[in-house]
């Protein structure tokens, strides 16, 4: 099973839900260009019991920024459901906390993530229900 979100919708949500404005852009179908004070490209690790693991690199002027930056979104990112690990250069997300996707989630795992064109694609399987 496919779900498509739109980046907009993305960006629509954090912004109402956690107060963060961050702009987002596609790469490549693994990576997404982030944008909040510098712009960061994530890079998909993993996709494990519905928790995203992205790594970022940056270079010189940029990981100065990146920590800036991190200390500006910490204390937002407190009551998130995401973790960012900016000494080891790491973005995890888990589904499993955001309140919306709770009810989900009890039914269906996320086993896939991938980006087309303006779309974030999540493949997804029936809890008990081998995956392919």
């Amino acid at each position: 099973m496919l779900l498509e979100i739109p980046l907009s919708e993305v960006q629509h949500f954090l912004s109402n839900q956690f107060h963060i404005d961050i702009e987002l852009k596609i790469i490549e179908e693994n990576k997404i260009e982030v944008t909040y004070i510098d712009t960061v490209v994530l890079i998909i690790n993993e996709v494990k019991e519905d928790v995203i693991l992205f790594n970022y690199e940056t270079d010189g002027l940029a990981t100065l920024v990146t920590k800036i930056a991190h200390l500006f979104l910490e204390k937002k990112l407190d009551n998130t459901p995401i973790e960012w690990d900016s000494k080891n250069k790491e973005l995890k997300i888990d589904l499993n906390k955001f309140t919306e996707l709770k009810s989900f989630l009890k039914f269906i795992s996320i086993s896939k993530l991938h980006f087309i064109k303006d779309t974030i694609v999540l493949e997804m399987y029936e809890r008990g229900i081998k995956k392919n």
